[in-house]
């Protein structure tokens, strides 16, 4: 396969991606800020930006509507939902021939769809269905492309961005929420049971943790479900064990070694995240712990890179960015 056809395939999953986590983020949090003070409404949208990787302009800037409004509809942040959508959908124009008719036109009618919400007064005065309208949009994407997609060697290269991402990004959410509670900005009682259903509601994954866990939230639990368990779909765990398993299909397809980097980075990943005992570091073992796990996500994105996807002269609207 092309360098550039397994660039665009990466890239176009990796925004895909990073779109919904970012819809699910803001839409989750602008629900729980109604019932906060503003100065704990305030650390929420602090610890938004800090969980999303990003900063906006001034710090000044970091007010809850301002913060949102940035996230979503901002085309100068190359992070907001505005710009991902547009990144998926030129990375898709570019290897329109590798992807099914179906997806590419589900993917066009939502950049379509983001575009005319930029000059909507309405859109951004209410939110919300935005924000349902892209999370609902994306998954009917990852339907199309999972029964419509010849599951060969580009599928593969989907399949390492979608998972390569949101292992980076619950793991990045956890991070920030660790920290606090280590610090005790996080409360407790029914304050701290809010906040980390909101956190399970932020992986969309409070349904399959109440099933594992009944409806009991503890803060290990909640970490240990969304690190962990080898069947959520959105775990630290899952997800590097898929991107292991398209690694090894990707060298497969190859006949050679040149992959053997990024896939030793995640199985060493898979092993640190077999091992591990979050009930037995609920203090600042666990946030290094998590810092380690960041860096070997953001590890084997750059072996992957270097070995697969890596050319010169690449137009810099093209291509993303760790």
């Amino acid at each position: 396969m092309l360098s550039r056809v397994a660039d665009s395939l990466y890239w176009m999953s990796r925004y895909i991606e990073r779109s919904e986590h970012t819809c699910r983020l803001i839409e989750v949090n602008l629900k729980q800020m109604l019932d906060e003070s503003p100065e704990v409404s305030g650390r929420r949208w602090e610890r938004v930006v800090n969980c999303l990787r990003t900063d906006p302009p001034s710090k000044k800037d970091r007010e809850a509507w301002t913060v949102a409004t940035w996230m979503m509809f901002d085309k100068t942040n190359p992070d907001s939902v505005a710009s991902c959508v547009a990144g998926a959908r030129e990375n898709a124009r570019q290897v329109r021939e590798m992807i099914s008719a179906d997806l590419w036109e589900t993917l066009n009618r939502l950049h379509l769809y983001v575009k005319s919400c930029l000059t909507d007064a309405a859109a951004k005065r209410d939110p919300h269905e935005f924000l349902r309208h892209i999370k609902h949009e994306i998954h009917v994407l990852h339907g199309i492309a999972d029964s419509t997609v010849v599951h060969g060697e580009g599928w593969m290269f989907l399949q390492a961005g979608k998972n390569v991402e949101r292992a980076a990004a619950t793991t990045a959410l956890l991070s920030e929420h660790v920290q606090d509670f280590l610090t005790h900005q996080i409360g407790e009682g029914s304050e701290g049971f809010l906040h980390w259903v909101g956190v399970l509601r932020s992986c969309t994954a409070f349904e399959a943790y109440t099933k594992t866990y009944t409806a009991e939230v503890r803060p290990a639990r909640v970490l240990e479900f969304l690190l962990l368990s080898p069947i959520f779909p959105r775990s630290v765990r899952f997800c590097i064990s898929s991107v292991r398993r398209s690694l090894e299909a990707i060298e497969f397809e190859h006949g050679t070694k040149r992959g053997a980097k990024a896939l030793k980075a995640a199985r060493r990943l898979e092993s640190l995240l077999d091992f591990l005992q979050v009930e037995d570091m609920m203090d600042e073992t666990l946030r290094m712990r998590l810092a380690e796990i960041e860096q070997l996500c953001g590890m084997i994105h750059s072996t992957l890179e270097q070995a697969y996807i890596f050319y010169e002269n690449t137009p810099s609207e093209i291509r993303g960015a760790a």
